[in-house]
């Protein structure tokens, strides 16, 4: 029995829709509840509407139904994005020494795509914003002063800054947070959950003078933080 197969820019064009429409790549159905915990609606997995919209699946319940994507231009943009982003996982395909870049090159170097590989392609918006931020985040930190803020008891008003990420400690309830401030690296914890972007250190202390682990540049640890977003 045939499987049948599908060009590469529908599917890649089905796979952006579904990510604009979740909002994010679901690997798995979620349910949305009201207040009372009552399900108002599903948000069912990228690639199970990608397969849906394509008649190869069909709805689990009626009551939650979802609609076929509706591909728009800006998903077709998305989907050419995709593959010139990608066009940089080829050197490490040819190497052989990564499976995923392996795996992607050779979907994206192909004209169709089988059932099997819906998958892959379902996760690329997501990889390749995943992607483009870490970058952000690297450019700014090798371009920052190999320079301290400032001394261990040192306090600082009114900062401008720049988080450039912001993960949950394994340890701690809180999480770690990696800045620019005047060009300077800096971290702190944080008890909220801040996001990269603009921000204002409304008050900080600094508490040590340390390294950076991805640039082994001067970073400066501060404590006492108050920041606004």
């Amino acid at each position: 029995m045939s499987h049948p197969e599908f060009t590469l820019e529908q599917v890649l064009d089905l796979a952006c829709a579904a990510q604009r429409v979740n909002n994010a790549y679901i690997k798995q159905t979620e349910f949305v509840y009201d207040s009372e915990m009552k399900p108002l609606y599903r948000k069912e997995p990228n690639k199970f509407l990608m397969l849906f919209t394509l008649g190869l699946e069909k709805a689990y319940d009626e009551q939650y139904r979802p609609e076929p994507l509706n591909v728009i231009q800006a998903d077709r943009e998305q989907a050419e994005e995709i593959r010139k982003f990608f066009r940089r996982y080829m050197f490490g395909a040819v190497a052989g020494d990564n499976e995923f870049q392996t795996e992607v090159n050779s979907i994206l170097s192909s004209e169709t795509v089988a059932r099997n590989k819906f998958g892959f392609i379902a996760c690329l918006p997501s990889v390749m914003e995943r992607d483009k931020q870490r970058l952000n985040q690297t450019r700014s930190l090798k371009s920052a002063d190999n320079e301290p803020l400032g001394m261990p008891g040192d306090v600082f008003t009114d900062l401008d800054c720049e988080i450039v990420s912001a993960r949950h400690s394994e340890n701690y309830d809180a999480w770690n947070i990696c800045a620019i401030i005047n060009n300077r690296i800096v971290s702190w914890f944080s008890k909220v959950e801040l996001k990269a972007g603009p921000c204002v250190v409304v008050k900080a202390k600094v508490k040590t003078i340390g390294e950076n682990w991805h640039t082994k540049k001067i970073e400066t640890r501060l404590n006492y933080v108050k920041a606004a977003q």
